[in-house]
């Protein structure tokens, strides 16, 4: 009975989650907006000590390749974190718009 109990517990701890969205910056958005683009990127931390930010600079680097020959607009980043039980998941969400030309 107990070690149902106990299981039952630590599946309903695993399984929650409670998402915060920590900032948010917005360039001037163009008139034209027919090329958009996406990239994110996340690290895992373990009770919320993070070694590195390095993954920010992955979701930039995405963003750039898509949009190599052309020039970036409109750049909405999000940085999220996510909270699990004793881990945290921090994301970065870059959307823009390529200009050709």
């Amino acid at each position: 009975m107990f070690k149902k109990l106990f299981v039952s517990i630590a599946t309903c701890l695993s399984l929650s989650a409670c998402v915060s969205l920590n900032s948010v910056s917005l360039t001037q958005i163009p008139v034209e907006r027919d090329n958009s683009i996406t990239a994110t990127s996340h690290s895992w931390n373990f009770l919320g000590i993070a070694f590195s930010n390095d993954f920010v600079d992955e979701a930039i680097l995405d963003l750039k390749s898509q949009c190599a020959e052309g020039k970036l607009e409109g750049i909405l980043t999000k940085h999220q974190t996510t909270a699990y039980f004793l881990v945290l998941k921090r994301e970065v969400i870059a959307t823009g718009y390529c200009q050709q030309g």
